[in-house]
């Protein structure tokens, strides 16, 4: 089970019938900055290729030999952990494995959030670690951005108040014998008139919206509403300067925990006693975080995406199996580019309660569950619907493959693993040449690394 803050601060597991209506959040909202940045892209988003759906692969496209090719592949990264555990899997060699050296290096781009999506629609960065909600606000003007994989379950937002103030949670509140109704209003009205600090990004907007709305107030009306970077919000939180804040980064959210800020509400607490699912005002609320590619670019190296999806799932099962190696590869990286000063267990923390990895069996509940509360269509269809009311997107008719390719890479690397287990069985027991069976004992580390192309390639080879 996924821990999940608790009423009285402390990260603990929620029951099973909370975590069975949802898992995670967005972190987006969308705003009239969205709009602005949407307006300043460059035109060449308006191509015919938003008519494309899928990378273009297929088995019988597979290269043939048994070379993998050297490639490099740049990469970028916002400072967020989730984002981040690629320069884990860098240092660990496992690019490098299947062939993939990340430029820049020593370990890719570093990149503000609002620099994200200018940077994939001009073409200068091959892989994004991004957020689909921020481009689905954006997809009326922005043509060419494909999330190729979704990564992880994002868990990190809520509003929290400096420790040791005189308030009382949303939970505390109901405990006491309120609704949920008049509890979110209590919790709420404890900010009014108070200094309150949130980032200039929209990944969180639609939380605050959600609770500042059911509590029927307005954030920049009703609190003394401070907008700035989560790093400068830091240094203003723990100087005491400002009462409540809501950090936009997991790490930051992480920190200011263990400081013994006190959680007053998160998505959890709004999912868990409001209706979830398909047409639920709450199901904007479910969303995962992912990477995105230029369309253009990954239909022209569909294999490179399939290698690095690849990587991807590697990273995963190594923080899951042995995460004290895969998180202290990472530590310094995080704590220098967030701006933090996480211990391995505050970045456990952001990992595996607030930021949880979505390995390759968990990701059926994307793309093949449609019952599940986290199935891409269902999610998209409640973010556009978001933005459409808000008039950030026109009312038009949406498709979630336009913007959401990761089902069709992970039916590909689906196809690929049952080719080659097809063929790892037709090859048990035989007698092969040396060479053949080298190349078997090769594909099966790839297979191993879900590198299930090239473990595709060596045992087409090996049984022709």
């Amino acid at each position: 089970m996924v821990a999940a803050p608790s009423q009285d601060g402390s990260i603990k597991p929620r029951v099973t019938a909370i975590m069975h209506k949802i898992f995670c959040f967005y972190r987006w909202a969308c705003t009239a900055w969205v709009a602005v940045v949407a307006l300043l892209l460059n035109p060449i988003c308006r191509a015919a290729i938003a008519d494309q759906k899928g990378i273009g692969f297929s088995l019988e496209k597979a290269s043939p030999g048994t070379d993998v090719p050297q490639v490099q592949t740049s990469l970028g990264m916002r400072p967020y952990a989730n984002d981040l555990i690629f320069v884990a899997g860098i240092k660990q060699g496992f690019y490098k494995d299947v062939g993939l050296s990340i430029t820049p290096a020593p370990y890719g781009r570093k990149v503000l959030p609002d620099q994200a999506i200018p940077l994939l629609v001009n073409k200068q960065v091959d892989f994004m670690a991004l957020y689909p909600p921020d481009v689905i606000a954006t997809m009326d003007s922005v043509k060419n951005i494909r999330f190729i994989a979704l990564t992880d379950l994002f868990q990190g937002f809520a509003i929290l108040a400096r420790p040791g103030s005189n308030v009382k949670t949303v939970g505390q509140f109901m405990a006491d014998g309120l609704g949920f109704n008049e509890a979110i209003k209590r919790t709420m009205s404890q900010l009014e008139g108070k200094g309150f600090v949130t980032a200039p990004v929209v990944d969180n907007r639609i939380f605050l919206e959600t609770v500042f709305s059911l509590a029927g107030m307005k954030m920049d009306k009703d609190t003394k509403l401070v907008v700035t970077p989560d790093a400068t919000a830091l240094q203003l939180e723990s100087g005491g300067k400002v009462d409540f804040a809501s950090p936009t980064g997991a790490p930051f959210t992480a920190q200011l925990r263990f400081a013994g800020w006190i959680s007053l509400v998160t998505p959890l607490d709004v999912l868990a006693n409001m209706p979830a699912g398909p047409g639920s005002p709450t199901a904007a609320l479910v969303g995962t975080p992912g990477v995105a590619c230029d369309a253009d670019w990954a239909r022209q190296h569909a294999e490179t995406v399939l290698r690095f999806t690849s990587v991807m799932f590697r990273i995963i099962e190594q923080e899951q199996k042995n995460s004290e190696l895969m998180l202290r590869s990472m530590l310094d990286y995080v704590n220098s580019f967030a701006g933090t000063s996480l211990d391995i267990s505050g970045l456990k923390l952001t990992i595996d309660a607030l930021s949880p990895l979505s390995n390759f069996d968990f990701q059926k509940n994307y793309f093949d569950n449609q019952n599940s509360a986290l199935y891409y269509r269902t999610a998209f269809d409640a973010a556009v619907k978001f933005n459409v009311d808000k008039g950030v997107l026109p009312k038009s008719q949406y498709d979630a493959d336009d913007v959401i390719w990761a089902s069709d890479v992970y039916h590909e690397l689906l196809a690929l693993k049952q080719a080659a287990d097809d063929a790892l069985q037709r090859v048990e027991g035989k007698s092969l040449s040396a060479e053949n069976q080298a190349l078997v004992e090769k594909a099966k580390q790839f297979h191993a690394w879900y590198d299930y192309l090239d473990a595709y390639r060596l045992l087409r080879a090996a049984t022709q």
